[in-house]
């Protein structure tokens, strides 16, 4: 059984065989399922699989307290290794998979990077919102952007 419950179609874990579907890569248990249900769409229904990983950078400047290069640096590094985890956790199925590094103000935004894709699904990994249900603070900029259904794939229980 799936762990993905969709926002903006009918109930399905399914996607149409050989669709394109992009997982948006974050460490933990969500970003863990999402990669396993990507893996699923792979395997079961022949989904074309993207993975994408977006490395927030820091402001660097004189009025910034000094050079966050290395900083930046550094953090590009752990993001890159959480995408090499990520195709160790895809098998068979990274193969088959493009793995793409977005950064924050050198690359386009993810929503518009995403939605000059063509996908036709896109998982995000829920994020715990104090007070409010699990979402991701992507999704609702992702279903402007682009017409590919949006899920938020829960952590699992």
């Amino acid at each position: 059984m799936s762990t993905a419950a969709p926002t903006n179609a009918p109930n399905t874990d399914s996607a149409p065989a050989g669709s394109r579907v992009l997982v948006l890569h974050e460490p933990g248990p969500a970003g863990t399922a999402a990669l396993d249900l990507a893996r699923e769409l792979d395997l079961q229904e022949g989904a074309n699989l993207t993975v994408v990983a977006v490395v927030p950078t820091a402001a660097s400047g004189s009025r910034c307290g000094g050079s966050a290069l290395e900083f930046n640096t550094i953090v590009k590094e752990t993001v890159t290794n959480e995408l090499d985890g990520a195709r160790e956790r895809l098998g068979q199925a990274a193969g088959r998979t493009s793995f793409e590094l977005l950064v924050e103000g050198e690359d386009r935004s993810p929503e518009e990077w995403i939605a000059a894709g063509g996908f036709d699904l896109v998982l995000l990994p829920a994020r715990r919102r104090p007070l409010r249900g699990s979402g991701h603070p992507a999704a609702a900029r992702l279903r402007r952007a682009t017409d590919a259904e949006v899920r938020i794939v829960q952590r699992p229980r």
